[in-house]
């Protein structure tokens, strides 16, 4: 159930994220003011989703083949999808308010610093198979990633 809380709240923030960063500003004005994001007046108002739609298939489960969602950091716990297919790209968004790592138990496989709030991505390996990570600023948090 916590899991599916935390998966379902990174869901939900990385729909805010995307939604606070789009540009919707249809005007030729190359005024700075009205471009640089900071100012509330120049960014339209929309409406709110007044309902949510759930997934097709129950939380927990996934298609054939490897997740689309990376990894999350929150409360100095990794949440990992399910699979990942190798080779691919993988995000790691960092929600704590302290730097961690992903760094693979297997030396040089795999190491990424994460700042606070910010999000990085990581090569996943080129094999299959299950390989372990670690935090190298809090040794407590371990992850396991699978790639199919």
């Amino acid at each position: 159930m916590k899991r599916i809380l935390a998966v379902l709240a990174a869901l939900i923030l990385a729909v805010f994220a995307l939604t606070a960063c789009s540009d919707n500003n249809d005007s030729s004005d190359n005024d700075s003011a009205d471009h640089d994001g900071m100012a509330m007046t120049s960014m339209p108002m929309t409406s709110m989703p007044t309902s949510m739609s759930m997934p097709s298939m129950p939380l927990g489960m996934s298609t054939p083949g490897a997740s689309s969602m990376g990894i999350v950091i929150s409360g100095f716990e990794y949440s990992t999808p399910e699979s990942v297919m190798p080779g691919q790209a993988l995000t790691i968004q960092n929600n704590d308010t302290v730097e961690h790592s992903v760094t693979s138990d297997t030396a040089g496989l795999f190491s990424e610093d994460i700042e606070a709030g910010e999000t990085e991505t990581i090569t996943v390996p080129n094999e299959p198979g299950t390989y372990t990570f670690h935090c190298t600023y809090h040794p407590s948090m371990r992850g396991t990633l699978t790639v199919k």
